[in-house]
């Protein structure tokens, strides 16, 4: 698989994520960012355990593989998503998913301690044309809010660390594991997000069962919909390219998260997009490019 196939894979893990996010705050607004987390987990390990099942086998894991894959569950899906869910409740999808650019800080060190990986001169080209376009975004989105939200934004980097710290993880399980397929990745990380919630409140499925079940059927179909989007679809994509990618530059691709739910606001607003906005996403397909020659 080529550099431009990953980079794709990984674009389009974070459309899925992005467009499924925006339906997440809703939810997280009306019920709770446990609750709306709860349910995205619990649909997501009935389809990845069908897709395993009827796709692929079950591959032998080593004890510390297993246990890696389960923590990165519990670390990422289960708490580091509370915080997130939180945020996208407060902030909204579009700046609480700025903060994902600060992965490749903490996965490029990551990555260059525990895998051997260093920056190319067009990786590190790449990483902070990233950064600059997040800034520029972040200051268009400070001129129309007014403020900068300082308390929200650290659950939204707190979410976005816990969820670095999965990915992690993961990929640690990857290198013990080279052929471990990618949905009984996800299968077993769900799993230890689902326990995660049973330790934290063993009683909650219920209520979430019952809250579901009143939910109108188009509310039902959109919820399900989201979730299949922004989790089966979404971590298929990101960890197929996680397996092969640069760990550092792969994570810089999460800007595609905030240009396409401000892309999104646009249309449904029916507003044209800035310059800034314009100018940022020049950025990012400058940053693209410069990760796909690599």
């Amino acid at each position: 698989m080529n550099s431009f196939e990953v980079y794709s894979l990984a674009v389009g893990a974070n459309l899925a994520f992005s467009t499924a996010s925006v339906v997440f705050s809703q939810y997280a607004i009306r019920f709770n960012s446990m609750w709306i987390n709860q349910v995205k987990v619990a649909i997501a390990l009935l389809a990845f355990t069908i897709a395993l099942f009827t796709t692929s086998q079950w591959t032998s894991l080593s004890l510390v593989s297993a246990s890696l894959l389960l923590m990165s569950g519990f670390v990422g899906l289960c708490i580091g998503d509370i915080f997130l869910f939180r945020a996208f409740a407060t902030l909204g999808a579009g700046r609480t998913l700025v903060l994902y650019s600060f992965q490749p800080l903490l996965l490029g060190i990551y990555g260059f301690i525990f895998l051997g990986q260093v920056f190319s001169i067009n990786q590190t080209l790449a990483v902070i044309c990233m950064m600059i376009c997040v800034f520029i975004f972040m200051f268009e989105r400070s001129k129309l809010t007014g403020s900068w939200d300082l308390r929200n934004f650290f659950w939204a980097f707190l979410g976005i660390a816990l969820d670095a710290i999965g990915v992690m993880l993961s990929r640690s399980s990857y290198e013990m594991t080279p052929n471990l397929e990618t949905f009984q990745v996800n299968v077993i990380r769900c799993a230890g997000a689902l326990i995660g919630f049973v330790l934290i409140n063993p009683k909650s499925y219920l209520k979430v069962t019952k809250d579901v079940m009143a939910l109108s059927n188009r509310d039902k179909t959109i919820l399900i919909g989201a979730c299949l989007t922004g989790t089966f679809i979404s971590l298929t994509l990101y960890l197929a390219a996680l397996k092969y990618a640069h760990v550092g530059t792969l994570t810089a691709i999460s800007i595609t998260g905030p240009v396409w739910v401000t892309i999104l606001e646009a249309i449904y607003h029916k507003r044209l997009p800035s310059r800034l906005l314009l100018m940022a996403f020049s950025f990012f397909l400058t940053g693209f490019y410069l990760m796909a020659i690599a």
